[in-house]
């Protein structure tokens, strides 16, 4: 068995992110492509993980991309009083 690695999951990401356009570029749909890859990645996790720390790592995931969303918006309010000025 390959140790995790930060290296391991660097290259995990980057067969998945090649499958993912080889697919998409077959014709496949890329909403299908990566509802589907998430879909089965989580599925995978509860396996592995089970559905309490599953859960919290997507409710961590969401927190990260609320917090994101929130940088962007400030960040547009603050670029558009920049040009009124």
């Amino acid at each position: 068995m390959i140790d995790d690695t930060p290296e391991i999951r660097e290259q995990l990401s980057d067969h998945w992110q090649k499958i993912s356009l080889e697919l998409i570029k077959r014709g496949f749909q890329a909403q299908s492509v990566f509802e589907s890859l998430l879909t089965v990645g989580l599925a995978g996790h509860v396996e592995v993980h089970g559905k309490e720390m599953t859960a919290l790592k997507i409710a961590a995931i969401a927190r990260q991309l609320s917090e994101q969303v929130r940088h962007e918006a400030e960040a547009v309010a603050e670029a558009q009083a920049a040009t009124k000025n």
